[in-house]
């Protein structure tokens, strides 16, 4: 019973193969979209993927497209490309303002440019840029079912932001270079006040040492 259940699974597989490659070879986007869904629900992502890309031009405007390019971005978003799969869902969210989807798609969208967040000691363009994508999906769904997430999300990308401006101030303080140290903790002062309150004491005896 076992080796016929390890045929039939060896089988299935070859099938499924053959299928998938007859699909890529052919001229008909009908029969890739079939195959590229097939693949998706079986959480073949990358086989989708290539699928996707190869119809993706041609499904443009038709009835069928939300779906096509919704299934796309996920895929893209589910093997962790998550620059392409950003963009993807913010195409998705302009053309079709109107899906079922839009709230989903724009998290999505906003929570895959989280992942292109750096460590702190790095250049915080792509964190800037994530927490205004996360931020611009807060505000227009306040009460979205995603919003819990999302807040907790731009908390730790803030958190980072702060890091990296106090890490500033301490190398400056650390060089001996005094005056820059000063405006580093203005700076850092002002944009991230609730930190500061919590460093108070911290900064304040730097300060003094800078004096």
């Amino acid at each position: 019973m076992k080796k016929f259940l390890a045929l039939l699974a060896v089988i299935l597989f070859l099938s499924s193969c053959s299928e998938y490659q007859k699909a890529l070879k052919s001229e008909d986007v009908a029969v890739k979209y079939a195959s590229a869904e097939k693949m998706y629900e079986a959480k073949k992502y990358m086989k989708a993927i290539r699928l996707f890309e190869q119809i993706a031009p041609a499904y443009k405007g038709k009835p069928s497209a939300e779906k096509m390019f919704f299934m796309y971005s996920q895929s893209l978003y589910k093997t962790k490309q998550y620059y392409l799969a950003g963009y993807q869902f913010e195409s998705f969210v302009a053309s079709y303002p109107k899906s079922e989807k839009i709230e989903e798609a724009s998290f999505l969208g906003a929570k895959s440019f989280t992942f292109l967040s750096p460590v702190y000691s790095l250049d915080q363009a792509d964190t800037n840029k994530a927490i205004d994508k996360l931020q611009s999906y807060i505000d227009v769904f306040p009460e979205g079912q995603n919003l819990a997430e999302a807040n907790s999300l731009v908390k730790n990308l803030r958190e980072k932001l702060e890091k990296k401006s106090f890490e500033n101030a301490k190398i400056y303080h650390t060089i001996s270079d005094y005056k820059a140290a000063m405006v580093a903790f203005d700076n850092f002062m002002i944009n991230f006040l609730e930190l500061f309150i919590k460093k108070k004491h911290y900064i304040t005896n730097w300060i003094r040492l800078i004096f």
